[in-house]
């Protein structure tokens, strides 16, 4: 009798433990859909993450999307056709647009203690991740190793030693080096007539325009200044109707009018503006100055040691003479990102996501989201929370691209401690070497009031209503004369006070008021 006792509650023992067994090992299903870089591989491939899947006991169905997210987004939210996650694929209209469609945060934050952590220890980030309600939908990045600025003016000094030149430092320096570029054969390939002086990619909006340098007529750019708003003693403004704006293009339409800028920039796309930079087949350089992000991104592996940072340019040419020169500060545009991820209403299981989701906050997770897997072999650690980026395994990709392509990149939900460290790759080590060109100019921004936060502005629903309307009529104009200006179709000065009239009839003036309100809101908190 005491045997088949003990066989009976052995078996019992036993499936219970099979049973517990089978329930620890049961997961939470969960889907959801990534807007990804055309580089970027699918999040499958990604080893990890496998490993936060794992971690938080769920198992993710992934849709990833690499083109034509704007054009389709709109009926898969109208129809409510939407997955439990959402990474990199809303913005701040979309929760006010599909009320109801996406769930509120706030309540959930006792999952993710690592997104609590960043809120509490950035507290900007906070700002960027509420709505004017107070909700919070899409959830923020911060990567606190980028640098002060997005953008760098290079110059070539190969073609400065050729000639005998030093780098210039004053606007009338910067126009003789040009003139010195297109007439000199500056490459030394025996044709004199295959330099660009000056290149130039987009403009208003663009890291890479030539409207970035309206600081040396004293105007000063925080966060790329889209539609060309910025702040100045507390007002927010618009530099397409400032006189500041005007004297800088027609010192541009000189330029122009002179051959020193590449007459076909105002049609080139990106993918052009960066093979210019690159050189001929030959291995010739064929571009003078140029903006770019970092030096072997632009000029690629074998030019980049030709190039040089310069600027800003002292203005010695019209009446803004006495101004300090300014330069673009990014670092709230670079670091810190709105709406990586965000969940759908409807989802069944909040708590699990919420707690998948924070494992994208931890520390050596964000590194890898940002960088590549440690198991891939795109990131080694090095000690405690210290990590560094390992050489592309593809040695003919550069680390830029590399990252691009192994990892969710700049598009991935973290949150990248200042205390983590970072042995960064050779093009990050030459990006932020190359920003020291700026330093003394960076230390003129007036935080209190000349920074303008336009991440963190938030609106109500009529007043993004009104401004989008609005925004659209005013785009249509300035867009329309910049390049008229530029290649002397037409006469700025001749243009400019109907011009201006125009721009403010089209609802500037409504913008601004709306802007400035939430401008105060902001300094206000």
């Amino acid at each position: 009798m005491k045997k088949v006792v003990a066989l009976v509650l052995a078996a019992l023992m036993l499936l219970g433990s099979v049973s517990f067994a089978g329930a620890e090992e049961e997961k939470v299903q969960l889907t959801a859909l990534f807007i990804a870089h055309p580089l970027t591989k699918h999040v499958d491939e990604m080893k990890w993450i496998d490993e936060i899947e794992e971690a938080a006991g769920v198992d993710v169905t992934w849709e990833v999307i690499w083109t034509d997210w704007d054009q389709i987004k709109s009926t898969r939210f109208a129809s409510g056709d939407i997955p439990d996650l959402l990474f990199n694929a809303t913005t701040d209209s979309d929760y006010t647009t599909y009320k109801g469609l996406f769930k509120d945060l706030t309540g959930l934050l006792e999952y993710a203690p690592n997104v609590q952590a960043m809120f509490d220890e950035e507290p900007d980030t906070l700002a960027l991740a509420k709505t004017y309600e107070g909700e919070i939908y899409g959830l923020p990045k911060f990567q606190g190793k980028w640098p002060d600025t997005n953008t760098v003016l290079f110059i070539n000094q190969t073609w400065l030693d050729n000639l005998g030149l030093e780098k210039p430092t004053t606007l009338s320096e910067l126009k003789e080096v040009l003139i010195a570029f297109r007439d000199n054969d500056a490459n030394g390939n025996g044709d004199a007539t295959d330099e660009i002086p000056m290149d130039f990619n987009g403009w208003f909006g663009s890291a890479y325009g030539l409207n970035n340098l309206i600081g040396s007529w004293g105007i000063q750019l925080t966060n790329w200044a889209y539609n060309s708003y910025f702040a100045e003693d507390g007002i927010v403004k618009a530099y397409a109707v400032d006189d500041r704006y005007k004297a800088m293009m027609k010192y541009f339409a000189d330029l122009y009018a002179e051959g020193l800028i590449n007459e076909n920039a105002i049609t080139n796309d990106y993918s052009m503006f960066q093979s210019l930079s690159r050189g001929d087949a030959d291995g010739n350089a064929l571009v003078g100055v140029v903006m770019g992000w970092e030096e072997t991104d632009k000029f690629g592996p074998t030019l980049h040691s030709q190039y040089v940072p310069c600027g800003p340019f002292v203005n010695d040419i019209d009446e803004y003479a006495d101004v300090e020169p300014r330069w673009p500060y990014d670092f709230s545009g670079l670091n810190m990102s709105g709406n990586r991820v965000c969940m759908s209403a409807n989802c069944a299981n909040p708590e699990a996501a919420m707690k998948f989701i924070d494992q994208f906050y931890r520390s050596d997770v964000s590194v890898q989201g940002l960088f590549g897997g440690i198991t891939d072999g795109c990131v080694s650690v090095v000690g405690e929370d210290h990590y560094k980026v390992e050489d592309p395994l593809d040695p003919n990709t550069d680390p830029g691209t590399w990252k691009w392509t192994s990892s969710m990149a700049d598009n991935a939900p973290m949150y990248i401690r200042r205390s983590t460290q970072i042995d960064m790759s050779i093009d990050m080590t030459y990006a932020l070497q190359e920003r020291e060109q700026y330093v003394e100019a960076l230390s003129l921004v007036d935080m209190e009031n000349e920074y303008y936060p336009q991440m963190f502005m938030k609106y109500t629903a009529d007043d993004q209503n009104a401004m989008a309307v609005a925004q659209a009529n005013v785009d249509n104009i300035i867009n329309n004369y910049w390049g008229l200006w530029m290649t002397g179709e037409s006469n700025i000065d001749d243009d400019w006070d109907d011009y201006v009239a125009a721009v403010e009839a089209a609802g500037l003036n409504e913008i601004l008021a709306i802007r400035q309100a939430a401008f105060d809101a902001y300094l206000g908190k």
